[in-house]
């Protein structure tokens, strides 16, 4: 495991991990959130999201430590009350509750947070294509997006660095990239908020919860072990051989109508710059959700993807099998089911 906290570490490395890769780059970042602060946008915060302060996790995540029995915690779950509807820069735990009831989550969190180390290795979670890579600051700064076909995409965000390219079929445990801390939000509870990658499964262009809630029948986009997730170090038996162009039977009249309503240029110069359907079809279907101002209302209800039920992907960790064979919830009093 690399460790964070290396003496041989050049400020340019650092920069990297919280995102900062030019200075063209910081300028424009820096000029959206002026605007936004202008407009008086921000991060929706309260009494209830002091709970996201957790120096236990992340005091030993950022010094590069990796727990002895190879559990990583679970910041937090699913939002099963409004995680995938509608992104929204709140952090609040109020209406809240992941798939057990508790309050590990907070409001319409839309994915799964694992704590590691900066510079941790992040595997492919199944076989796939990596169709995209976003890097937009204020919503997590650089996120993967591999297709593993029949309308299952999996992200990776809060990255450092890119390891695959874009194009490159995946086998299930390859590495997609190294995890960071880049993003706003991670910037702005530095060092309080512990390093993690935030993992989504979008399953037909929605978001959903990897973990199954008792009595919820079987779906695509759940885990290889049920609601007891692990690692592997190679493919499993039934993995196919995943193919040079990940096969999502777009809709190609849906998406060239969808793109022509996008208002945000550069939303549209990266579908222009994008080197395939399928990445353009990540691309719109993750800003619809979390750039929903850019599009109108009519954009964001187009189906994108031809009909049919998505194959059954099952999913493994996206941690390394070196250091990592599960998880562990990693919760407080509160937010126990039934606390």
């Amino acid at each position: 495991m690399e460790h964070f906290f290396q003496r041989n570490r050049s400020l340019a490395s650092l920069a990297q991990e919280f995102g900062i890769r030019s200075r063209e780059r910081l300028a424009e970042d820096l000029k959206v959130v002026l605007h936004r602060v202008a407009r008086r946008e921000q991060f929706d915060v309260g009494l209830s999201s002091a709970g996201l302060v957790r120096p236990d996790l992340s005091l030993p995540a950022y010094a590069g430590v990796v727990p002895a029995d190879g559990l990583a915690p679970i910041y937090n779950l699913f939002d099963r009350v409004g995680g995938g509807k509608r992104y929204r820069t709140a952090v609040t735990r109020v209406r809240a509750r992941d798939f057990r009831g508790g309050r590990l989550t907070y409001d319409d969190h839309d994915g799964v947070d694992l704590v590691c180390p900066p510079g941790t290795a992040l595997r492919s979670a199944a076989p796939g294509v990596l169709v995209a890579v976003r890097d937009t600051w204020l919503r997590g700064g650089m996120t993967a997006c591999v297709d593993h076909g029949n309308g299952v995409v999996t992200h990776y965000t809060h990255l450092s660095r890119m390891v695959a390219e874009v194009g490159q079929p995946l086998r299930r445990g390859e590495t997609v990239a190294l995890s960071g801390v880049t993003g706003l939000d991670m910037t702005s509870f530095f060092p309080w908020v512990p390093p993690h990658v935030h993992f989504m499964i979008w399953v037909d262009g929605r978001p959903v919860d990897p973990f199954r809630a008792p009595s919820e029948p079987e779906r695509a986009g759940t885990w290889v072990g049920g609601n007891e997730p692990l690692t592997v170090s190679g493919s499993l038996p039934e993995d196919e051989e995943p193919e040079r162009e990940a096969s999502i039977g777009v809709d190609r009249g849906a998406l060239e109508r969808v793109m022509s309503m996008c208002r945000s240029e550069r939303v549209r110069a990266e579908l222009r710059r994008a080197c395939s359907e399928a990445g353009r079809v990540a691309i719109v279907e993750d800003d619809r959700h979390h750039g929903w101002d850019n599009w109108p209302d009519e954009a964001r209800v187009v189906k994108l993807r031809e009909g049919g039920e998505a194959r059954r992907v099952k999913l493994t960790l996206p941690l390394p099998a070196s250091d990592y064979r599960g998880v562990r919830i990693a919760d407080r009093w509160w937010t126990r089911p039934g606390a």
